[in-house]
């Protein structure tokens, strides 16, 4: 087991973010959750770090029970990439310090290294696509190309977890598709890890991700096998607007009928 939660609840203030949340990831497993913004997708995520802590129910990462495992060892297991974290580093940060200061959990490099060391980090830019970036400056990169940076820094302590949070903000028609082929590429890797991917564009969701949680105002609608659930049906009562769908070439792109 990956990931479980048993009628997992989180309260801010005196408001429900997420109420009653059962969910299970499986070895093995790959899962995008699908949702407006405001579904509490972000707040989910963050129960999983312990950014969050749940207000009530079971909750088990990794097999470390919330509550009375130790914390820190398991955040060293997951990691997570998204436009947000973007926003932390050094615009005069080369591009394989960057990558290398995954190390460390770190936005920046805290003690000496060598040009050796450095080496790790460059061939994980060679492997996501974005050897070219070597010896380049973070800030002079576009967002794209940040993106597929991040995506080498969080893979240089081999994560069992991978979390992209809405990882493609931003990024055009092309550096989008180039992101997607990366992750494509993640979950070939011999001891791959766990894709979890959160967004509200069920386009991105490709065939890599075979499962699919649906999150609507901080509560699971379904979850399951992906081709189940992108279905019209399920989907104009998960929106509460009637949609049709359209798969082209393994994507599935969900269009409004009409807007009420």
């Amino acid at each position: 087991m990956i990931i479980s939660m048993k009628n997992v609840s989180f309260v801010r203030g005196k408001k429900m973010i997420l109420q009653a949340i059962d969910w299970q990831v499986q070895a093995g497993e790959n899962w995008a959750i699908l949702g407006l913004n405001g579904s509490g997708k972000s707040s989910l995520i963050k129960l999983i770090l312990a950014e969050n802590w749940k207000t009530s129910g079971e909750l088990s990462v990794l097999g470390v029970e919330f509550g009375k495992g130790e914390i820190p060892p398991l955040r060293q297991q997951i990691s997570v990439v998204g436009s947000f974290i973007a926003e932390r580093f050094s615009g005069q940060i080369h591009a394989e310090n960057l990558v290398y200061t995954g190390k460390f959990n770190s936005s920046m490099l805290y003690k000496p290294f060598t040009d050796e060391e450095l080496d790790e980090a460059r061939e994980l830019m060679q492997r996501v696509g974005a050897g070219d970036l070597i010896g380049r400056i973070y800030g002079s990169l576009s967002q794209g190309e940040k993106q597929l940076l991040l995506i080498a820094r969080s893979l240089i302590l081999q994560p069992k977890i991978l979390i992209l949070d809405e990882a493609t903000n931003g990024l055009d028609l092309f550096a989008k598709e180039k992101l997607l082929a990366r992750l494509h590429d993640i979950s070939q890797m011999p001891q791959a890890p766990t894709l979890i991917y959160i967004t509200h564009h069920p386009d991105e969701i490709t065939e890599d991700f075979d499962k699919l949680l649906l999150l609507r105002e901080g509560k699971i609608c379904a979850a399951g096998e992906k081709i189940e659930l992108l279905s019209e049906s399920l989907l104009t009562e998960f929106y509460q607007q009637s949609v049709q769908i359209e798969k082209i070439n393994g994507k599935y792109f969900v269009i409004p009928k009409k807007i009420t």
